[in-house]
């Protein structure tokens, strides 16, 4: 006759306690720690010899008095409402005095007619550290940074705030903010349809210029640039958004400082070509002596210094006055 299998179950059970990566602790009613688990050890540096049958390692893990007490008044309001608590987020201090963000989940099971409270703890440290890292880049970033879903606002930084002169509580979850920055129905159809073309295409676009006006009335020029993230069905997208204003003010600058340069030195080179025209006439015909040929060629070295000193005294005031002016066009300015 066989004999009956053993009963493996209980091991399985065991097993998958012991070696879970996360930390899972069983309490009974009273919350005496029935269980602690190896991830439990590693995670806290308390080991279950220290815990097991006791209930003070909880304010191990929260030293705090004040803290420990938000965290109880926390769960207690949470399980007077359900038997149970989902991705609630602690912070622990481990046994070496480091903090460990500690995600919480609970669920209520009974066995032998005993309940018992089974606690699951994902330490989500990283996770946050690489979360406040991004938010902080995101937010001290000196462009306008937004995240859309389907043209509703999800993210708006703070540089966003700067220069729209929206706060992200008047734009966040909402479409209307594109009406706002682009009052003007006509233009504002033109944009849409531009981009819309663009997107077709190629499902993004680059250095996108539009004009924006503030909340203030002011008008800005934007450098529009975006990107499409997260997989099908989570598509959202990023745009960023550079002000180009002063740069595009300071090119003007220069197309005009140039516009007005040329037509300055346009007269004075033509009077310089015509007497020098007139000289080398008279010296074919043999009418001046080089004593007078050399006083009138000083007089156009001078009027040509003149306009030199004029041009370099006239480059050097835009310098001046426009300091958004590109690097390359500053250099020529200042003579460099």
């Amino acid at each position: 006759m066989a004999k009956p299998e053993a009963d493996t179950t209980g091991c399985i059970e065991a097993g998958i306690l012991e070696n879970a990566l996360v930390m899972i602790i069983v309490l009974d009613h009273t919350g005496t720690i029935l269980a602690w688990n190896h991830a439990a050890e590693t995670i806290t540096g308390y080991r279950r010899d220290e815990v097991a049958g006791k209930r003070d390692v909880w304010k191990q893990l929260y030293p705090d008095k004040d803290y420990r007490q938000e965290i109880t008044a926390r769960i207690a309001t949470i399980l007077s409402a359900k038997q149970y608590f989902e991705n609630l987020e602690t912070t622990i201090r481990t046994r070496s005095g480091s903090s460990r963000i500690i995600l919480w989940n609970t669920k209520e099971v009974v066995q032998d007619g005993n309940a018992r409270a089974v606690a699951v703890g994902i330490d989500v440290t990283e996770q946050r550290q690489t979360d406040n890292f991004r938010t902080s880049i995101i937010e001290n970033a000196h462009i306008l940074i937004a995240v859309l879903d389907h043209g509703k606002v999800l993210v708006w930084n703070k540089a966003a705030e700067t220069i729209t002169g929206y706060t992200r509580d008047q734009v966040i979850g909402k479409r209307d903010i594109w009406k706002q920055l682009y009052p003007d129905e006509e233009y504002r159809r033109a944009v849409t349809r531009q981009i819309t073309e663009i997107i077709a295409k190629n499902r993004f676009f680059e250095n996108f210029e539009t004009r924006i006006v503030t909340r203030s009335g002011q008008k800005k020029i934007l450098s529009w640039n975006t990107r499409r993230i997260g997989t099908e069905g989570t598509l959202q997208d990023i745009t960023i958004g550079l002000d180009i204003t002063a740069r595009k003010q300071a090119e003007e600058a220069l197309l005009s400082y140039m516009t007005e340069m040329a037509m300055r030195l346009k007269g004075p080179v033509e009077i310089i070509r015509d007497n020098l025209t007139d000289v080398a006439k008279l010296i074919r015909e043999g009418k001046l002596e080089p004593d007078e040929i050399a006083m009138i060629l000083d007089g156009q070295v001078r009027n040509a210094d003149q306009i030199a000193h004029n041009v370099k005294e006239f480059q050097r005031e835009i310098s001046m006055k426009n300091k958004e002016i590109p690097a390359a066009y500053r250099k020529f300015l200042e003579g460099e």
